[in-house]
């Protein structure tokens, strides 16, 4: 393994080589196939559907998410059609570039490439990411935005001087993740926080050369967490104004009213939905894979072609133990990176306990992945070199055969009944559903 360590010399001497790389292995996984399933599956009856009728200036059938990513898969639909490669190539596309941002995320906050290099192909091996980025769903543009804007908020708030750019950007980026998913409210309160603590840090620091600037500071962040990501979340609703709502030039108070209304019957919705599924599974079992979603399934007497949507077992099953790891040690050693990562998990988790929405499923739980992510490569990193490096890369080599194995049924590449049919002994685990609550 000590091609680990070759790749984080290289990315040294070489900063672009290293998210060059993830860029075209996150490609090669997402988008040879894109166009099957031949129809719309799971929740693209939604979200592809919504995306076509913002195109033709219909009322859109999914209105329970804000509408950037509809918008986004929109894209694809207008440039090629109604075909299911089309619609789900905006998703693809986000789902590659999540993990150069990654990457990037990931050495700002670890401080060390081969923590970066590792963290990042953890998350490039998970079963869960790699699905969402090849369905027309709203989740993987939602996790895109929310990493770039811990990125660019990182990005702000370290350096001596808040930079105008860097905060504009970093409202965009969170303005984007909060019209794609109200979830994203968690990631924008966690990032607020971390920008304030790293504030005060910095006015504490007392340099006299650099006299702490209130109004400026002020000023920004309001711009950066307020001003910015309204105007995005706004604008976001605008082709719904104009297309669903006509009102004239006059109408627009009329419009802004409409927004509003929605809202509350979005939040209705939410709130009251008492809809059952058979893949529900509760919020305290979701870093278990206890009950993994099945998105899509096809069978004939010789094959079967399944998709569903599984975490990688070695990340999830070990995710709330790094990630308090990271938290225990950020807070007994006063490391913030390590605080960062720990709280990022948790605080991206645990506020699912508290929605009032009780319709859930356990792929809910990848937003906080990264965060798991990057402890892990943290953990990796410091076992690498040490008495336990032999167990540090059975682990990785670990989590690369578990995405392999799993790929077939990520992909929905074709399985011989046979093989998808045989148990270890009568009863008992498959190759691939592990647990009776995998099927």
């Amino acid at each position: 393994m000590r091609l680990v360590s070759t790749i984080a010399g290289l990315a040294r001497r070489h900063p672009l080589l290293v998210p060059a790389a993830l860029t075209l292995a996150a490609a090669l996984f997402r988008f040879p196939g894109l166009g099957y399933p031949h129809e719309e599956y799971f929740d693209e009856v939604y979200h592809a559907r919504t995306a076509l009728q913002y195109l033709r200036g219909e009322s859109p059938v999914e209105w329970v998410h804000p509408p950037t990513a509809k918008l986004l898969i929109a894209t694809g639909v207008a440039a090629f059609g109604y075909e299911p490669w089309a619609w789900r190539l905006a998703p693809a596309l986000a789902g590659t570039l999540l993990l150069p941002i990654f990457y990037f995320l990931a050495r700002r906050v670890a401080g060390i490439e081969r923590a970066a290099v590792l963290a990042s192909v953890l998350l490039l091996c998970d079963g869960v990411y790699l699905v969402q980025s090849r369905i027309a769903m709203t989740n993987v543009f939602a996790v895109l935005f929310q990493v770039l804007s811990a990125l660019l908020v990182l990005e702000a708030a370290t350096g001596p001087r808040l930079r105008g750019g860097r905060m504009a950007g970093a409202g965009l980026a969170l303005g984007l993740a909060l019209s794609t998913r109200w979830t994203s409210l968690w990631a924008w309160g966690f990032l607020g926080l971390v920008f304030v603590a790293l504030r005060v840090h910095r006015l504490r620091a007392k340099e006299p050369d650099r006299p702490f600037e209130w109004g400026r500071e002020i000023g920004l962040l309001l711009v950066a967490f307020f001003a910015i990501p309204v105007g995005v979340y706004l604008l976001s609703y605008l082709p719904w104004m104009l297309q669903c709502h006509p009102h004239g030039v006059e109408g627009w108070g009329q419009r802004l009213g409409d927004v509003v209304d929605e809202h509350k019957r979005v939040l209705d919705y939410h709130s009251q939905l008492t809809a059952t599924h058979h893949y529900f599974s509760p919020w305290w079992t979701w870093p278990w894979l206890y009950r993994p979603t099945w998105y899509f399934w096809w069978s004939d007497p010789e094959v079967i072609r399944g998709i569903v949507a599984l975490g990688n077992p070695a990340i999830w099953w070990v995710s709330v133990g790094a990630a308090g790891w990271a938290l225990a040690t950020g807070w007994q050693t006063r490391d913030p990176r390590r605080l960062f990562t720990g709280a990022g998990y948790f605080l991206l988790y645990v506020p699912w306990g508290l929605s009032p929405r009780t319709l859930n499923f356990g792929h809910y739980l990848f937003e906080a992945i990264p965060y798991a992510c990057l402890a892990l490569g943290m953990i990796l990193d410091r076992l690498w070199d040490g008495p336990h490096r032999v167990l540090a890369r059975l682990y990785v080599a670990l989590v690369v055969v578990l995405f392999l194995h799993f790929l077939p049924l990520l992909t929905a590449l074709p399985l011989f009944q046979p093989l998808w049919a045989f148990r270890l002994f009568p009863g008992g685990p498959g190759i691939w559903t592990w647990f009776p609550t995998w099927i």
